[in-house]
């Protein structure tokens, strides 16, 4: 390959701004160029002859040699040329020399380049802030995964929602699960098939009321499990469940009865009913007419306190005994019978148990105590019953002998309203040993005035025990006298 070389002065060429074509160059080509260059100058003109001398180089190939401005710098020392023979004319003293264009010959260069790779252009300094873009973003998904991660703070928490429900809502639905209906089943009066399976010939509700580990109890009416052969029980998840009978007391009108536990966990609190006033919010639950409306809810306000009611236990048309009851407006139909009474709390006030069912009567409805229940209760539960004094005597009011041809044949005088007289006297009984006789005529008890068979039966049951001692006043005959009785 060819070498220029200027021999006038410190000459640089300028550096090339534009990549040349790559040439190829045969080993035998050999070119000599003298070039002419004219400097010009106020006084006088400077001609520089400059001889270039072509040698023949051989040309090595090297496919893997860098191509930059080093391996130009070594390619060029490894190729072996000639000293060139200068002609040199006296130069003249320069005021002033221009830059000398250099002419260069596309086709007849005779100064290959090296082979080299394109030098990377250096980036504007203006675009240089493109580089932080990875890194924020970077960043931004670090701090992102430790909101993550980390707790929220607490004032950015999402608050929870707050339920809207009325007293009366939350007291229903924190109740509702522990209200069941009961069912009485009995045999079929049938004389040709005595394996008749069971019939529901009764439907009422009931209240669970103590939860342990095995068992759930349950109290209910004792009308509504009277006479049965056997007891279901559906929970408020619709399943049935055999339930046995614990207890049972007619004149309280209460029954104990148990199931497997299960599923259960909850239970009905008591409130103290001793403490309720009129006006208390009232809601009653139940199954009313069948358990098509299990879970069915009214309501209404207590009405009144410390009521008495007469009533039929035997079904003959004549009241037998005075229930101490509570009094509501809140509607109780047939099979609302053992269900529950509660305040707006979701505690039980009382056992709906009755109402006033008349024609021209309507939201007279009645409920067994709180109190009287929890008491029971208790006690059905170890003593399957309430053990009652007995006086061993079969009575009467008076006020239901009606008739004089009757009050004449007893020897009730005309005048005598009140009591109750003896209609017989069992072999044994305490009445017996007292000297109690038939068509005796008892007007007090324990210094009571009897009013009725209701009050009797009232000081008889909630006055005494078993072993106590009963002063009595009693007319005989027309004559007056005092009675005592042990009662067993």
């Amino acid at each position: 390959m060819g070498k220029i070389k200027i021999l006038k002065k410190e000459y640089f060429r300028p550096k090339r701004r534009f990549r040349h074509h790559k040439e190829t160059l045969n080993q035998e080509d050999v070119a000599e160029e003298t070039h002419e260059e004219s400097v010009p100058d106020d006084n006088s003109e400077l001609v520089d002859k400059v001889t270039i001398t072509t040698d023949s180089v051989q040309h090595e190939e090297n496919s893997d040699q860098e191509s930059s401005d080093e391996a130009a710098a070594s390619y060029q020392e490894k190729t072996p040329i000639e000293e060139p023979v200068v002609v040199q004319e006296p130069i003249v003293e320069e005021t002033a020399v221009s830059q000398v264009p250099v002419i260069e010959h596309q086709e007849d260069q005779v100064t290959p380049e090296p082979k080299s790779q394109p030098v990377r252009q250096r980036e504007s300094p203006h675009f240089s802030w493109l580089y932080l873009i990875p890194a924020v973003l970077f960043g931004i998904a670090l701090v992102m995964l430790w909101n993550l991660f980390t707790d929220t703070p607490e004032h950015e928490k999402p608050k929870p929602v707050q339920e809207t429900l009325t007293k009366t809502e939350k007291a229903i639905k924190l109740t509702r699960d522990h209200v069941v209906s009961v069912v009485n089943l009995q045999k079929a009066n049938n004389l040709l098939n005595e394996s008749e399976v069971p019939e529901e010939v009764g439907i009422g509700s009931g209240v669970i009321y103590k939860v342990t580990a095995k068992e759930a109890f349950i109290v209910t009416n004792y009308h509504v499990i009277k006479d049965a052969q056997s007891v279901q029980v559906t929970l408020s998840n619709n399943k049935k469940v055999k339930a046995s009978i614990i207890g049972s007391d007619e004149w309280t009108d209460l029954a104990v009865i148990k199931v497997p536990k299960g599923q259960l966990t909850g239970q009905m609190k008591f409130a103290d009913s001793d403490k309720i006033i009129v006006g208390q919010t009232a809601i009653a639950i139940g199954s009313p007419l069948s358990q098509t409306f299990a879970g069915s809810v009214s309501q209404g306000i207590i009405s009144g306190l410390n009521r008495a009611v007469p009533v039929d236990l035997d079904g003959d048309g004549l009241y037998d005994w005075e229930s101490n009851v509570i009094q509501t407006d809140a509607a109780v139909n047939p099979g609302n019978s053992g269900g529950a009474l509660v305040n707006d709390q979701g505690e039980l006030v009382g056992i709906n148990a009755m109402k006033i069912s008349l024609d021209n009567v309507e939201g007279i409805s009645f409920a067994i105590p709180s109190n009287d229940v929890k008491k029971i209760t208790a006690i059905l539960e170890t003593k399957h019953k309430i053990v009652r004094p007995e006086l061993g005597i079969q009575a009467q009011d008076i006020n239901n002998l009606q008739l004089d041809a009757v009050r004449q044949q007893l020897n009730i005088p005309a005048d005598m309203t009140q009591g109750v007289i003896v209609m017989g006297v069992e072999g044994g009984s305490a009445a017996e040993a007292a000297g109690l006789q038939t068509q005796d005529i008892i007007t007090s008890m324990d210094g009571k005035k009897l009013e009725s068979l209701v009050q009797f039966r009232k000081i008889l049951y909630y006055d005494h025990q078993k072993g106590d001692t009963l002063t009595m006043t009693v007319t005989r005959q027309g004559k007056t006298k005092q009675l005592k009785a042990i009662l067993k």
